[in-house]
């Protein structure tokens, strides 16, 4: 065989590799991802829980650890929080509450977006049914909740089934007109204000405080 012939051989077994590994490894996009562990209930406020995030994938077909890979998200903002040093990690920061994790992951080659969802459910030393609400009233004025249970100044705290609806209205007092909700910062807060009124899911225990101007 001519050198030309050889060269021309040489060529082809090298992009018929190539063409290869690009089907196989360069192709493969993700599927599916499943969080573990599936539910969860902390021990009380700093316990610690380490998830992990497995992914699916096809072409080839193949399970693998990309907790480092995915984005780690919770949608109670006060119930726990994740490490900014350690992905997965889930440390407690409330007594009582649930919530929801993610863990997402943008395939951008097959534009695939995987979500897996974990509920993290009664947060302290057993699994809770009910939250605290607390109300602060600076000024003069009285804040009262629906369902009844809260007339601040003189009843300002009360327990509600977790996950319920709260609302909240303000009635300024002697020399008031105004009022402003406001909460510690990293709480959920006010879901809705309206001027006088604020709404409250208690997915936590939660502290809002009334200012009458």
């Amino acid at each position: 065989m001519s050198r030309k012939w050889f060269s021309i051989a040489a060529l082809i077994a090298v992009a018929t590799i190539f063409l290869s590994l690009s089907s196989c490894g360069f192709n493969q996009h993700l599927v599916s991802i499943q969080v573990v562990p599936s539910t969860v209930t902390f021990g009380g406020v700093g316990a610690a829980l380490q998830f992990t995030a497995n992914g699916t994938y096809d072409h080839p077909p193949e399970t693998k650890d990309i907790t480092n890979s995915v984005t780690w998200a919770i949608d109670s903002q006060y119930l726990a929080t994740f490490s900014t040093t350690t992905p997965g990690l889930l440390t407690a920061i409330n007594d009582c509450g649930t919530g929801n994790v993610t863990a997402s992951f943008y395939d951008s080659p097959n534009n695939v977006v995987g979500y897996a969802f974990v509920s993290a459910a009664g947060v302290g030393t057993s699994a809770c049914t009910s939250a605290a609400l607390t109300v602060v009233v600076s000024g003069s004025g009285t804040v009262t909740s629906s369902p009844t249970g809260i007339t601040c100044p003189t009843t300002c705290s009360a327990g509600f089934p977790l996950d319920s609806t709260v609302g909240l209205s303000a009635t300024p007092g002697t020399g008031a007109s105004t009022v402003t909700w406001t909460w510690p910062v990293g709480t959920a807060g006010c879901n809705t204000v309206e001027t006088t009124s604020c709404t409250v899911i208690l997915d936590t225990n939660q502290t809002i405080t009334a200012t009458f101007q």
